[in-house]
């Protein structure tokens, strides 16, 4: 179920870029970040008011809910801002960390780690999102790969996921998924918004247009849909082995930016998909 769940969101963070890309580049990150977590917070508080979850719950491990919304905040603003100005099939491979950044917290918070077979499928997941960034005729130069505004931006966002997915595991695991999150948006959207103003004071935080608000809606869902899928599997698995499942979006997003936006590389980033799926059946197993 894990597996399925990981590999559910990998697709929806995928076809998020892509509408980022397609449809959104022209919207400051802190405009679609307010509408998607607004979505979300409604989504979360009726789904907590159903199940009869606690909504104080969560601020009994307030200083992790804090946490949570500073990595979310950081990794949500990078990963917007690396995609709607970026390759975005550069942009998914360099995520590939995050498996990597999750596994000293997820230990440090929940005493889990990978084990036997499974840090095999890390590794070779690793190296099989790395190599769909590399350019076959010139090879793996670190310096022109760090030079990129979008490699950085997708770095930093890396980093930032790892960290809240150990975060989510730990919080998750005591309290469940929905009121957890409601906790997280309703203090999201009020600082999101405020940040913007300060970004930008006087500029309409919303669309200008209804294709705008067609994006927005679709990249909320996206959203929604992927966070719910994440947060569930990470309650079942370690968490390294649910962001190196997830890092499968790489394979997508790379036949997506080839098909919609016709960027290059296809054929040598393939190699990087075979290790991929190799990877994620070295996790298979070592459950």
């Amino acid at each position: 179920m894990w597996f399925a769940l990981a590999l559910g969101a990998a697709l929806a963070q995928s076809v998020q870029l892509a509408v980022i890309k397609g449809r959104a580049r022209h919207l400051h990150p802190f405009v679609i970040m307010l509408w998607a977590q607004s979505l979300a917070l409604g989504a979360w508080v009726a789904a907590t008011w159903l199940q009869g979850d606690s909504f104080t719950a969560p601020w009994r491990l307030g200083g992790w809910v804090v946490a949570a919304i500073g990595f979310a905040l950081a990794m949500n603003y990078l990963l917007t801002r690396a995609s709607a100005g970026g390759d975005i099939s550069l942009v998914a491979p360099v995520l590939a960390v995050s498996p990597i950044v999750a596994i000293a917290p997820d230990w440090l918070f929940t005493e889990t780690l990978p084990h036997g077979i499974g840090w095999v499928g890390v590794g070779i997941t690793v190296l099989g999102t790395i190599s769909l960034s590399l350019d076959r005729s010139r090879g793996f130069a670190l310096r022109r790969l760090l030079a990129r505004e979008d490699t950085l931006c997708a770095l930093g966002a890396a980093v930032a996921f790892g960290c809240l997915s150990a975060v989510d595991r730990r919080v998750t695991i005591a309290v469940g998924v929905p009121g957890y999150l409601t906790a997280i948006y309703v203090c999201q959207v009020p600082l999101t918004a405020a940040l913007l103003r300060l970004r930008r004071p006087g500029a309409p935080a919303g669309p200008r247009s209804r294709r705008d608000v067609a994006t927005l809606l679709l990249h909320g869902a996206l959203a929604l849909a992927s966070t719910a899928m994440q947060l569930t599997a990470v309650t079942l698995a370690p968490v390294s082995y649910v962001n190196s499942v997830r890092q499968m979006s790489s394979v997508f997003t790379v036949l997506i930016g080839r098909v919609l936006f016709d960027e290059p590389g296809l054929s040598g980033r393939l190699a990087g998909a075979l290790l991929m799926g190799l990877g994620a059946a070295c996790l298979l197993f070592a459950r």
